[in-house]
């Protein structure tokens, strides 16, 4: 079809031509409904069958590495304008590398989907500023499709095989099958690449001839001058690959460009080659380099396979996201999501690109995990659990789920999911679903008679239908067990595999876990479902979560990732006034989490280990600056509260917080037991001012989650005062005691602060909330103090960096706030409370980090079981 510049094709204005070959023209032209570019190819004749051929592949393999097809007209293409030039040897070795595993990478898309390029050569391959993209699958062959005469391909390609040397040809790329006119499959792209490699490294085709005649003799017959005489930097390694690509028989070359990316792995750990000693240092340095290639630093051609020896690297996070907790290692070792503070979501970071980059419909997931074929990314959320494709598109809903605080899960080939609880707001077991949707169904039983709080962080063993778990409870049932796809829920095994606070995973033959902060590997029998040997140390400083996990995780092929834990005693107390300005400052040290102020101002009580962790309180006299221990026993789980004479303080204690004590702040006498509830964690709040009730949240009720309650100190009796699906904590009394002040996640994204009335009943004493509910926060929200009965402050959840402050009117029988704003504090440490400010309102004591905040980062090790060799 004739064209020129100003011609229309439907919705498409010709701009000008890009290039001509036997089968049609290319044009440039412009999307007028998009406002897009885009690049035309055009049929010489009415839409042939080798058009439809190559619409139907390109359309079947979408992939960031090959040209998208956009539309099909009745003879034309229109497939995405890409801007870019075709690659040219030589090129350095570094860069080489990087573009081979991007041209791997496509040619592995097409062939899993039964497409094979046999067209594949430098004019096809254009060099972006985004990587590489494979063009033209003209000749592409569709397997188990019928197939086109071979003879067609030399002819329609003969006027471009008359320029010897040009870029532009296409039989010195052939494979001596294509040659001799047999049928061509995924061996044969296997054959052009590494034509396409060599010459890029040599700055020669390996197969070369003066006539078409000479050059078809060379590739049916001549071996090509090794690679490593050609350029003597060259690995022997990286030359035996390519020689193996070059390989005249298809039976003895790679048989999928998967494996082609494996063997560039492997080459990494061969010797240098003997060069000259003037060129041992260039080499020394070119071998350093090919190792940092190897490892994935730069993000250019990380593919774990099995490395020879241990590697290490750091891959930080993206500028001004936060890591929230877990990260997760796709099967394959291959690609990197962490969960972000809310609103973020999920960050993928696949190591063969450059940067991280968000998955979009993600926002406020924080519980990911991988299918097997590493492609999705499993994750829960607005009680469903989702899946979203790694290579595009908005997630799929699978399953509905009890309520949304289930925690990260396991896949396996057969289409299973096992989640985890966590807090056993989804009932505290495992539950089990189908990728292909459908209810969820408990796969274990939580026995509240032993204590047991929920079921958490599943691992599919090797056969798909055993996996390990972890059971939370009392010391003697916390830990590991084994449990069974095909075992009904209260029949699953009670024998305690591995005692451990902190669940463990399965990977390569080891239960890993931590210990005291150290990540351990055990190895363990998957057919006899029994430890093996003693354990022995993987990595150091692995963080914990404040919610008893670990952040790390193991990929089958030997890739591990965690973060590390920050430096604890890094904070100090610090005195500011309204506008930010520094007063004075106060170091207690080792103290790790927030202070709670006493009534007066002048005192205050601080747990000395994070939140989450038991750990004891101390009480601080600012004027005298001493510190005095209140409590011994290493097992208070919430900060101090204190009563309104600043003469006792309350907290929660005994395993995981399920007993609430009262103490006199002085340290006289032993604590009392106010209410003890097993199976349940408790987390003190605040006490009411006439001294009657005490505020506090449960953690892990059957199917609501976070509830608050109300304990009256009268007769010590529990009062619930909200307990929704969803999850609601971290209560205040304003200091009239009309309102209460608390955090929910009702929006199931992000946290807000809301206020309700409270009232007592004059007929029988019990506390509830009356009518009405109004939300403080505007975007989110967490852990709020009220500044007198004008203002309520708050830090942003969840990590609690930011502080602000809502004014608010509380004195008629309605509540009113207006707009928070940002108070101008530094950073604070710790997530468990807001800065509070003294009984004035004019000075608020923050808990400052001395470090400065750095760029967070991930570490990842290579073949991480040679450090068990070690």
């Amino acid at each position: 079809m004739p064209l020129a510049p100003g011609t229309r094709l439907g919705p498409y204005e010709i701009l000008s031509a890009l290039g001509a070959g036997g089968m049609g023209e290319v044009w440039k032209a412009r999307d007028t409904r998009l406002d897009r570019l885009v690049a035309i190819k055009a049929s010489h004749s009415r839409f042939s069958e080798r058009f439809e051929r190559e619409a139907r592949a390109i359309a079947a393999v979408n992939h960031p590495h090959v040209c998208s097809l956009y539309d099909v007209g009745p003879d034309y293409l229109v497939m995405e304008y890409v801007e870019g030039e075709c690659l040219r040897g030589p090129v350095p070795l570094a860069r080489v590398l990087a573009l081979a595993d991007q041209i791997l990478d496509a040619l592995d898309a097409a062939h899993r989907r039964g497409i094979v390029h046999r067209d594949l050569k430098p004019g096809n391959i254009l060099l972006t500023k985004n990587g590489v993209k494979v063009l033209d699958f003209g000749l592409a062959k569709v397997e188990h499709a019928p197939a086109v005469d071979s003879g067609s391909h030399v002819e329609t390609q003969a006027p471009s095989l008359t320029a010897e040397g040009s870029i532009l040809g296409t039989l010195p790329y052939m494979s001596p099958e294509q040659v001799e006119g047999h049928d061509a499959d995924a061996r044969s792209d296997i054959f052009a690449f590494g034509v396409v490699f060599y010459e890029l490294i040599a700055g020669t085709r390996p197969f070369t001839g003066k006539t078409q005649a000479s050059l078809v003799a060379s590739i049916l017959k001549e071996e090509p001058r090794p690679l490593f005489e050609m350029q003597p930097r060259t690995p022997r390694g990286l030359a035996e690959v390519v020689r193996t690509c070059l390989e005249k028989d298809p039976e003895k070359r790679w048989q999928s460009a998967r494996e082609v990316r494996h063997a560039l792995r492997w080459m990494a750990a061969e010797p240098p080659p003997s060069i000259p000693e003037r060129s041992v240092r260039v080499w020394q340095g070119l071998a350093v380099l090919m190792a940092a290639i190897a490892l994935g630093i730069g993000g250019w051609v990380f593919r774990p396979t099995a490395p020879s020896s241990l590697s290490r690297f750091e891959t930080p996070v993206p500028e001004n996201v936060t890591p929230y907790g877990d990260v997760s290692v796709s099967p394959d070792g291959r690609k990197l999501v962490f969960a972000a503070t809310a609103p973020d979501g999920l960050w993928l970071r696949d190591f063969s690109a450059l940067e991280w980059r968000r998955l979009p419909g993600t926002e406020g997931a924080l519980t990911p995990f991988w299918s097997p074929d590493s492609r999705y990314v499993g994750f829960t959320g607005d009680n469903t659990v989702k899946k979203v494709d790694t290579t595009g598109g908005p997630p799929e809903t699978m399953a509905s789920l009890p309520n949304s605080t289930s925690r990260p899960g396991t896949w396996n080939r057969n289409g299973d999911i096992v989640l985890g609880s966590w807090g056993g707001g989804s009932g505290g077991p495992l539950w089990r679903v189908s990728q292909a949707g459908g209810a969820a169904t408990a796969v274990t039983q939580v026995d509240v008679s032993k204590g047991e709080f929920h079921h958490t962080v599943p691992t599919f063993l090797p056969d798909g239908k055993h996996f390990l778990y972890f059971r939370s409870g009392p010391p003697d049932v916390e830990g590991m067990y084994v449990g069974a796809l095909d075992v009904d829920a209260a029949d699953q095994s009670r024998q305690r595999i591995l005692t451990s606070s902190v669940p463990a995973v399965y990977a390569n033959g080891y239960v890993v876990f931590p210990r005291a902060g150290t990540l351990m590997a055990q190895r363990f029998d998957a057919r006899r479902l029994e430890l093996q040997g003693a354990p022995v140390p993987v990595a150091q400083d692995v963080q914990i979560t404040w919610y008893y996990t670990g952040v790390f995780s193991v990929s089958g092929n030997g890739v591990l990732a965690y973060r590390t834990a920050p430096a604890s005693g890094t904070s100090k107390l610090t005195w500011f006034d309204r506008q930010g300005k520094t007063l004075s400052t106060f170091e207690p040290p080792g103290m790790d989490t927030s202070v709670a102020l006493s009534p007066d101002g002048k005192r205050g009580v601080m747990k000395d280990s994070p939140y989450g962790v038991p750990g004891d309180l101390w009480t601080l006299d600012f004027a005298s600056g001493r510190r005095t221990r209140l409590t011994f026993h290493k097992e208070v789980y919430s900060p101090g509260v204190w009563s309104p004479d600043g003469a006792r303080i309350a907290y929660s204690a005994g395993h995981l917080g399920d007993t609430l004590y009262e103490k006199a702040a002085s340290g006289l006498g032993d604590e009392q037991v106010l209410f003890k509830e097993p199976g349940l964690r408790h987390f003190l709040t605040s006490w009411s001012r006439d001294g009657r009730f005490l505020l506090y949240h449960t953690e892990n009720a059957p199917h609501t989650g976070y509830d608050l309650w109300a304990l009256s100190l009268r007769d010590r009796k529990p009062h619930l005062m909200l307990g929704e699906a969803f999850n609601e904590w971290a209560g205040v009394f304003s200091p009239d005691m009309r309102w209460v002040a608390y955090v929910s996640l009702e929006t199931q994204v992000a946290s807000g602060v809301y206020v309700r009335p409270f009232r007592v009943s004059e007929q029988t004493g019990q506390p509830s909330f009356g009518e009405g509910k109004w939300q403080v926060s505007k975007d989110n929200g967490n852990w709020p103090q009220w500044r007198v009965d004008r203002e309520i402050v708050f830090n942003t959840a969840p990590s609690g960096t930011a502080v602000f402050a809502a004014p608010v009117n509380a004195n008629g029988t309605a509540f009113e706030s207006g707009v928070p704003q940002q108070l101008p504090f530094p950073p604070k440490t710790g997530v468990d409370s807001t800065p509070q400010s003294t009984p004035d309102g004019q000075r608020f004591l923050v808990q400052v980090s001395q470090a400065q905040r750095a760029r967070s980062s991930i570490s990842v090790v290579l073949n991480w079981p040679a450090a068990l060799k070690q």
